[in-house]
């Protein structure tokens, strides 16, 4: 750009002006000609600006189509482009990355710093799906409004596959409840031989029997929920660290990183609307990332026995009695039982997530009304 120029106008030599730039003389002569013709055009590559033939994908539009889902790591919104934007043929993770990485767009997973961990010797998985299924629950702010609320989750240890998710506002006995009936109903009234959680107050108690109770025979109370995994034959399994449980712990890293921004798409922002979504979200996550069981025997097992009530056995329980008008006080709202008898009458008070408040008097239900 500097030589030919002066070439051009006479300035210096043929000879010169190849010993400058580093050509051959006749190639000097016809960078001339054609400076001469075009002028400065010359220095413009002749494919600037024009879309390559070979390109399949408009890499403005997967930048454009991010910002729907502005803040999800690049992987997660390449499933997001397959499910919700459809399209109709999904390029690569690599397409993906250079296209936004192009637009100055920065992976929310390209800066994390790496922690020395404390090494953690892998746990086998457990050989068939059914054997075992780890539980947990993560407070998070799943509709990115500021407030946090609960996600219980439960996943098969074998196929890695979630068989169980439910939103509630704290982590809380109900919430296991329902997991234990999403799985009933989704494995056509089976139960898994196993149960990995932690160690936290609602499965199990640290409290040994008072003096009384040691008397009556009892050496260490049982909660509700160790109460109806015995009476379903269902082993209860205490995770001593987070690690122990690691594969719902990175259960929650990919869904924190997945479900707010698809909620936030979708225009998702109740806890009843999440849980009507979770149902699909649940066929669809399996179907991407569940692996087979080194045994292909399903070890879902039937209850113990056909009658039992589901109602009541995944419901809170406590024991009321009424007063002489048939009223009764709970969390400090007034209730009344509804029944022929309802005049000082105890009774097995059971809240559940599906039906509310309902009381149990010798194994008949009834309802009650505030």
């Amino acid at each position: 750009m500097q030589y030919i120029p002066m070439f051009a106008r006479g300035e210096i030599t043929e000879r010169e002006c190849a010993r400058l730039i580093g050509i051959q003389p006749v190639s000097v002569w016809r960078l001339k000609m054609r400076y001469l013709q075009f002028g400065d055009a010359i220095w413009i590559h002749g494919n600037t600006g024009r879309k390559p033939k070979n390109k399949k994908y408009d890499w403005a539009q997967i930048a454009a189509d991010y910002k729907l889902f502005d803040g999800t790591p690049f992987m997660s919104f390449r499933d997001d482009c397959a499910d919700y934007l459809h399209y109709s043929a999904l390029p690569s993770y690599t397409t993906f990355y250079t296209a936004l990485s192009s637009a100055g767009i920065v992976s929310p997973r390209a800066r994390i710093p790496v922690r020395e961990k404390k090494k953690h010797l892998p746990r086998d998985e457990r050989p068939n799906e059914g054997d075992l299924i780890q539980i947990d629950a993560s407070l998070h702010d799943w509709f990115m409004n500021g407030h946090k609320i609960t996600l219980h989750g439960a996943i098969d240890d074998a196929t890695h596959k979630i068989v169980a998710l439910y939103f509630c506002v704290n982590e809380c006995l109900l919430g296991y409840y329902q997991l234990l009936w999403q799985i009933f109903i989704r494995t056509g009234g089976l139960l898994p031989c196993a149960i990995y959680s932690d160690r936290a107050q609602c499965f199990f108690t640290t409290r040994g029997a008072t003096l009384e109770e040691q008397l009556a025979g009892a050496e260490k109370l049982e909660t509700q929920w160790q109460k109806t995994c015995n009476e379903l034959k269902i082993e209860l399994i205490a995770a001593y660290s987070p690690q122990a449980k690691g594969r719902i712990e990175r259960l929650w890293q990919t869904l924190q990183g997945r479900l707010p921004y698809i909620f936030r798409f979708l225009g998702i922002d109740t806890i009843e609307a999440a849980n009507a979504f979770l149902a699909d979200f649940i066929d669809g996550f399996n179907a991407r990332f569940a692996v087979p069981a080194q045994d292909e025997a399903l070890h879902w097992k039937a209850p113990p026995a056909a009658d039992i009530d589901f109602d009541y056995l995944f419901s809170v329980r406590a024991e009321k009695k009424t007063h002489a008008d048939g009223h009764f006080i709970y969390h400090g709202y007034a209730f009344n039982l509804i029944a022929k008898r309802a005049a000082c009458v105890r009774f097995t008070l059971c809240l559940s997530e599906s039906f509310g408040l309902r009381a149990y008097i010798n194994s008949l239900s009834f309802s009650i009304k505030m």
